[in-house]
């Protein structure tokens, strides 16, 4: 920082005649200025790091929620299709969340409550939504 020699003097001459004066040089402002824009400057680097921390986070629990959903969807049909009762039938299994909705269609209103009741039992169903349906003869 080269401070000029006239400045010096003016400053000097100043603080021996009136006593002690408070005259900031231009220099300080300038400082205290890129100060503040280099703290904001920081805070919006610490926001985007935070917010791209968030996204890295949910998109991980959505893929966990995926793998899980999937999983369930597995047993729950691995569970129909080895059941003498059911495995003739083609019903869509669905999974979120531990709730698991089965759409299709059946012979009879028993066919349906025994592929409800099968799934229910499946280890990480917490709800069953049974969308099934079967001819209206059966009813």
């Amino acid at each position: 920082m080269k401070i000029r020699a006239r400045t010096v003097t003016t400053l000097a001459l100043a603080g021996l005649i009136g006593g002690a004066l408070s005259i900031s040089p231009p220099l300080n402002a300038q400082e205290s200025a890129a100060g503040h824009a280099m703290h904001q400057g920081g805070a919006a680097v610490k926001a985007a790091a935070n917010a791209a921390a968030d996204s890295v986070k949910h998109a991980y629990h959505a893929t966990k929620d995926q793998v899980g959903d999937a999983a369930l969807t597995t047993k729950v049909k691995t569970a129909l299709l080895t059941s003498d009762l059911t495995k003739k039938y083609s019903i869509h299994v669905k999974s979120d969340h531990g709730t698991v909705t089965l759409d299709g269609a059946v012979d009879s209103p028993t066919a349906a409550a025994h592929a409800k009741t099968l799934v229910a039992n499946v280890h990480g169903v917490a709800m069953v939504r049974n969308h099934l349906t079967w001819p209206v003869s059966a009813r």
